[in-house]
């Protein structure tokens, strides 16, 4: 970068300077490129700050002076900043610097380019319990290291949980913080955000001490694992009502192990002396039950459950006490099946929105059972069908891996990628718009590619990473080119997704829809062939003009339903890319339709 450029900020961007004196007296200007807003709270704004000679990218707290006219607020702010420069420890948010102008201060602070616990949770609707376990033993090592050094952060919530590149969390905003001066200190003031504040700040008789960041500690469990806070109601006086009273139950179709919902039970009693301690927490069995906690989780789980295969490394395959019901999903028996679990008698497909509580059994690296998926040597390109899948469409697209062994990906722009791991080509496709065609273009990977196309080969490497489990960092290798026929090349033209599954139109003709109970339904165009599978894995087979007549109840009531959900993706005007942005698991049909030939 040229000085020049430096000095030129983009289009929508400002410069922010510093000056800094030295001791000689001499003033230097230090320029910060002022980015995107990250985020904002009651009288401050972040940002993202690039300092203009190093390049380094931070999270930029601008508080206004305006607001910081009465002494209170002043002194809030020094302790605030006193507090957090005086912290140093991992699943802590550093510190780096402030300085103020004119018009505002400013707190430099770590920049978490993966968000909060509050944007996963929106994406995600509930987390496993494999990941409320890896999040809290971070959190529990933040605050045990705050409590040793007599903080109070009195404003734990997830929207203050911030999560790094590196998937690590770190407890954030010390805006609400205090140090306490000697043992047994408490203090009155009453503070924190409605859904998370302990009863006693509420109370403000007794006074509150470090126990206040267990009680919020174990709110933000429940929430992880439930999708709502415990105390949570449309109105902040009942809200508080509720948690002077201690009232919150667990949903009746919560899937919940035991040991978790002892641990919640035990953390959120009114009285502070009878919550357990923070080491007590990371020994309860909720943390021990014959499984490993990973460190960190991986990074596709910013967008959906992790994979089976990932889970089975830290659950053991016996003894599982409970615990396993809330990372893999039982399967009810035939005779338990109702229609109850999958209704589509009211409203019809554009009012299907709803959570489906039970958790996945995978990760949108989502794995089919497959009913095509093992013809991989007959060569036919007919019996092709998506393999595994990872819904990202919130910022890029939908990956996916078809049962003959190739990638690909359906950008949020309609384009596609395609191509087979380790090799030389890849098919690239663009639409048409004024003929309603698809463009179909082969590409070489050791050749030069626009600036867009390039991105999307980059993005292609890391969806092909999280499907395969393998290395993000692994380059996709820039062979020869080979001969390709672009024939032998079956790619999504088409997707979409609803409450209770999700459909594939493939380009051999093919519709695949994949049930959320494990259950699947393939359509063949080709053979006129209806393939259903059932929750055991059971294949059955109908032909397509007399399947709906068939007396398998369960097969004719998803295939009714994918019935409606094709002849809604026919009949859908809108333009959209089968995206609905910032909420992809509960995606409605509404808002799902990509553009396709039909």
């Amino acid at each position: 970068m040229t000085e020049k450029e430096k000095d030129k900020p983009a289009d929508n961007q400002s410069i922010v300077e510093e000056k800094i004196t030295k001791v000689s007296g001499e003033v230097q200007i230090r320029k910060y490129i002022k980015g995107r807003l990250l985020g904002k709270g009651g009288f401050a704004k972040c940002y993202e700050f690039i300092n203009q000679e190093t390049e380094h990218s931070s999270a930029a707290k601008v508080i206004p002076k305006k607001s910081l006219v009465k002494s209170r607020a002043k002194q809030k702010l020094i302790s605030e900043i006193k507090i957090h420069k005086s912290l140093h420890h991992p699943n802590i948010v550093a510190f780096e610097h402030y300085f103020e102008d004119s018009e505002n201060v400013y707190l430099l602070i770590e920049i978490c380019h993966n968000q909060t616990l509050n944007e996963l949770l929106k994406r995600r609707k509930k987390l496993t319990e494999l990941e409320v376990q890896c999040y809290a033993v971070q959190i529990i090592k933040a605050l045990r290291y705050l409590h040793t050094h007599r903080v109070i952060h009195r404003d734990l919530k997830l929207g203050n949980l911030f999560i790094s590149e590196k998937m690590e969390i770190k407890v954030g905003d010390f805006g609400l913080a205090t140090k306490l001066e000697f043992d047994g200190e408490r203090k009155r003031t009453v503070c924190g955000t409605p859904n998370y504040i302990a009863p006693e700040i509420l109370e403000g008789k007794t006074g509150h001490s470090y126990e206040v960041d267990i009680w919020s500690l174990g709110v933000i469990m429940y929430t992880l694992i439930i999708g709502k806070p415990p105390f949570e109601t449309n109105n902040v006086k009942e809200t508080y009502k509720r948690i002077k009273m201690g009232n919150y139950s667990f949903p009746e179709n919560a899937v919940i192990s035991e040991p978790a919902k002892d641990l919640i039970q035990s953390i959120l009693v009114l009285d502070p002396q009878k919550r357990p301690k923070l080491d007590e927490i990371l020994n309860h069995d909720f943390f021990h039950i014959g499984i490993s906690i990973p460190k960190t989780m991986q990074k596709s789980t910013l967008a959906c459950p992790p994979s089976l295969n990932y889970i089975k490394q830290y659950i053991p395959n016996t003894g599982t006490n409970g615990i396993v019901t809330n990372y893999v999903r039982k399967s009810k028996p035939p005779s338990e099946s109702h229609t109850s679990d999958f209704d589509l008698g009211h409203g019809g497909l554009t009012q299907v929105h709803g959570n489906d509580n039970r958790p996945y059994t995978s990760n949108g690296v989502q794995e089919t059972k497959g009913l095509f998926n093992h013809n991989k040597a007959s060569g036919n390109l007919s019996d092709v069908s998506v393999k595994k899948w990872i819904d990202y469409s919130s910022k890029y697209g939908l990956g996916y891996i078809l049962s003959d062994g190739h990638v690909g990906v359906y950008f949020n722009d309609s384009t596609k990628i395609i191509y087979k791991p380790n090799g030389a080509n890849f098919i690239y496709i663009e639409r048409n718009a004024q003929e309603k065609t698809e463009i179909i273009t082969p590409h070489v990977f050791s050749e030069e590619f626009t600036k867009d196309l390039n991105k999307k080969v980059i993005l292609l490497q890391h969806f092909k990473a999280y499907l395969l489990e393998e290395n993000k960092n692994t380059q996709i290798e820039r062979k020869e080119s080979e001969n390709i026929d672009e024939k032998q090349y079956v790619y999504v033209k088409k997707w979409m997704k609803t409450k209770h599954a999700i459909l594939f139109r493939l380009s051999n003709k093919i519709v695949q829809v994949s049930f959320l109970d494990q259950t699947e339904i393939i359509l063949s165009s080709e053979t006129k062939i209806v393939t259903y599978m059932d929750k055991k894995g059971q294949l059955n087979t109908y032909p397509l003009n007399t399947a709906l007549d068939s007396n398998n109840y369960e097969m004719t009531k998803r295939l009714k339903y994918t019935k409606q959900i094709l002849m809604h993706m026919l009949t859908a005007k809108s333009h959209g890319n089968g995206q609905q942005s910032g909420n992809m698991t509960n995606t409605t049909v509404k808002h799902s339709q990509n553009q396709g030939n039909h």
